[in-house]
C-alpha cells in the first residue's frame, strides 16, 4: 500500500506541475500561427456599432455626398441616409450649367433648389458644382446660330452672366462652389500641352477664361470659398500642371481658396502618389478638398468585372480605404472637405453591364461594409 500510494501522489503532482505549465484555451494559438481572434478583439462586424460617417470624422472635415433632387427627401431610405451620415452635400448634376439654363436667358431653378432647401432645414453644407465646364454646357453658350464659334466678348458677357446669376441666387446657402472644371490637358507626360485645348471655352477666349470665371464668382458672393476641380490630381503630369494653375492664378490676385481633388480612385492607388500631391499642393497655401470619391475594388479598368462583391473585394477595398484614410487624417490641418460621389453601392457612374464597381463605405442596401469597420478602427485609433 505504501509503494501504491507513493505512486499515485507523485502522479496527481506531477498532473498539476504538467498542467500549470501548459497556456490556457485563450492564449493557444491557432493553427497558422495566430493569436485566437476572441482574445482582445473586437467582435464581428456585425456587433459593431456603426458611428455615422458625420459623426466619425467631426473633429477632421465635413464628410459629404453627391446627390439627386429625389435623394432631398427624408422620408426616402436615401434621404435618412444621407441625415444619418453626412454633414455635406453636392448636387450631382443639377447645377451643371445646362441643367440650370438650357435656354439662354431661361434658368431652371426646380431640382437645385430642392437640394438647397433640403441641406438648410437640416444643417447640411452645400457645395456647388460646377459654373464653368466644357461639358454639360448648353450650345448656345458656344456657338452662334452658324454653328460658329462666339467671340471673346459674347462669350465672356454670357459666362459672366450665368456666374453671377447662379452664385447670386444661392449666396449664403452654398458655402462653396467649383468654379472651373476639368480646363487641363490630361494624358501628356511631356508637359508640352498645358490646357485643355480643344475646350470651347479656350478657343473663344483663351486661358484668361479661368481668371474671369473666379473673379466673377468672387463679386456674386465674396463670402463662398471658390475652387478648381480636376480628375487625376495624383498623377505626375497632371498634378504640376494643377500646381501652376493655381500658382499662376494667387500670383495674380485672383480669387481662388483651394483645389478640388476628384478623387475617382482604385484599390490599387498609390499611397505615395496622394501623400507627394498633398506635399505639393501644401505649398500653394489653400484649401485641399476631395470632391468626388469613390474607390473602385478594380485594380484597374482592364480586370476582369463581376456582379458579385467577392470576399476578395471585400479585403481589397479594406486596405485600400483605410490608407486612404490615414492619409486624409494626416493632412487634415489642409483638408476642408471629403465628399462622395455618391451615397451607397446602389448608384454610381462606375457601373457597367456584368461589371459593378462596389465604390462607397455603404452597400447597396445603403448599409455599412467591411471597409466602413476598418475606417471606422482607424479614426477611432487615430
Amino acid at each position: 500500500m505504501e509503494k501504491l500510494g507513493l505512486n499515485f501522489w507523485t502522479f496527481i503532482a506531477l498532473s498539476l506541475f504538467i498542467f500549470s505549465c501548459s497556456p490556457s484555451d485563450e492564449m493557444q494559438p491557432d493553427m497558422d500561427g495566430q493569436p485566437d481572434p476572441n482574445d482582445d478583439q473586437q467582435p464581428p462586424n456585425e456587433e459593431v456599432e456603426a458611428v455615422p460617417l458625420k459623426e466619425l470624422f467631426k473633429d477632421y472635415f465635413p464628410i459629404g455626398a453627391a446627390i439627386t433632387p429625389q435623394h432631398a427627401d427624408p422620408n426616402t431610405v436615401h434621404g435618412k441616409a444621407l441625415l444619418e451620415h453626412f454633414s455635406s452635400v453636392t448636387a450631382e448634376n443639377v447645377m451643371k450649367p445646362d441643367q440650370l439654363q438650357r435656354n439662354k436667358g431661361t434658368f431652371t431653378w426646380d431640382n437645385a433648389d430642392k437640394i438647397v432647401q433640403f441641406a438648410k432645414e437640416h444643417n447640411i453644407k452645400v457645395r456647388g458644382h460646377c459654373l464653368t465646364w466644357h461639358s454639360q454646357t448648353s450650345d448656345w453658350m458656344f456657338y452662334d446660330e452658324d454653328g460658329a464659334l462666339l467671340s471673346k466678348e459674347i462669350a465672356l458677357d454670357q459666362l459672366k452672366e450665368h456666374i453671377n446669376t447662379v452664385v447670386s441666387r444661392y449666396k449664403g446657402d452654398v458655402y462653396a462652389w467649383d468654379v472651373v472644371n476639368e480646363a487641363l490637358y490630361d494624358w501628356d507626360p511631356d508637359g508640352l500641352i498645358f490646357y485643355r485645348e480643344d475646350s470651347p471655352w479656350y478657343q473663344m477666349i483663351g486661358e484668361s477664361y479661368i481668371d474671369s470665371a473666379f473673379v466673377y464668382a468672387h463679386r456674386a458672393d465674396p463670402d463662398a470659398k471658390l475652387f478648381y476641380n480636376d480628375y487625376n490630381s495624383i498623377f505626375g503630369w497632371k498634378r504640376d500642371k494643377i500646381f501652376e494653375l493655381v500658382k499662376r492664378l494667387k500670383e495674380n490676385d485672383i480669387p481662388i481658396d483651394g483645389i478640388g481633388m476628384q478623387g475617382h480612385w482604385f484599390v490599387g492607388t498609390s499611397e505615395e502618389d496622394i501623400r507627394t500631391t498633398l506635399d505639393l499642393y501644401r505649398q500653394l497655401g489653400v484649401e485641399i478638398q476631395i470632391t468626388e470619391l469613390d474607390v473602385s475594388v478594380y485594380l484597374s479598368g482592364d480586370e476582369t468585372g463581376s456582379e458579385s462583391y467577392t470576399e476578395a473585394f471585400s479585403i481589397r477595398q479594406k486596405q485600400a480605404y483605410r490608407m486612404i484614410f490615414q492619409v486624409l487624417l494626416d493632412y487634415s490641418d489642409i483638408i476642408s472637405g471629403v465628399t462622395f460621389w455618391g451615397i451607397g453601392d446602389d448608384g454610381t457612374w462606375l457601373d457597367k453591364p456584368g461589371r459593378k464597381a462596389f465604390p462607397f463605405l455603404l452597400d447597396e442596401n445603403l448599409q455599412p461594409k467591411p471597409a466602413y469597420f476598418e475606417v471606422q478602427d482607424l479614426v477611432q485609433n487615430y
